[in-house]
């Protein structure tokens, strides 16, 4: 079976694979909404040892006809599931991770008592290797998730470090 760029449109469900292509294809038809992040979070040790999130900037997509937003070595990828409602103790990320939501949500809740609720379009880059950690788990739906284990760096390496370094990469080549 060979696809020129003039069948592509009417054939991503079938390169993109199964039902998850069939959603992703919709969105990604000439004159609507490309896939795209709708919001970025960043968790890290603040200066005080406590788990700090923050929302980052998502640059819009571009017209190119690719783009990447992060681009890092992985060690390990998860994917998997939790229950509806359930929740971990008090932790902290023995490695980076970043944490994508597929279906359900995903809950974290820090010592200050505030709570996060990350859904589908959502990603969080979980950094907070020292400090007082977080709680994590899933909402009311459950949540099925991807979760990309990175290389040290940052916070976990340099709790000084700025943030905004940690995610552009504190001024190392891209891999």
């Amino acid at each position: 079976m060979s696809l020129d760029n003039a069948s592509l449109p009417n054939r991503r469900d079938v390169l993109l694979g199964g039902s998850l292509g069939t959603v992703l294809a919709g969105a990604g038809v000439a004159g609507t909404a490309r896939p795209w992040l709708k919001r970025a979070f960043h968790m890290y040790a603040g200066p005080n040892g406590q788990s700090v999130i923050r929302q980052i900037a998502v640059p819009p997509p571009q017209s190119s006809q690719s783009q990447w937003l992060l681009r890092r070595p992985a060690e390990r990828v998860t994917v998997g599931s939790m229950e509806p409602n359930h929740m971990m103790d008090f932790h902290v990320a023995n490695q980076p991770n970043i944490l994508i939501p597929l279906f359900g949500s995903l809950v974290v809740k820090l010592k200050d008592n505030s709570k996060w609720v990350f859904r589908h379009g959502d990603l969080l880059f979980a950094e907070d290797c020292t400090g007082g950690g977080h709680q994590s788990g899933a909402g009311p739906d459950g949540c099925f998730s991807v979760s990309i284990q990175v290389p040290k760096t940052g916070h976990c390496l340099d709790p000084e470090a700025s943030p905004d370094d940690v995610i552009t990469g504190g001024g190392r080549p891209p891999f």
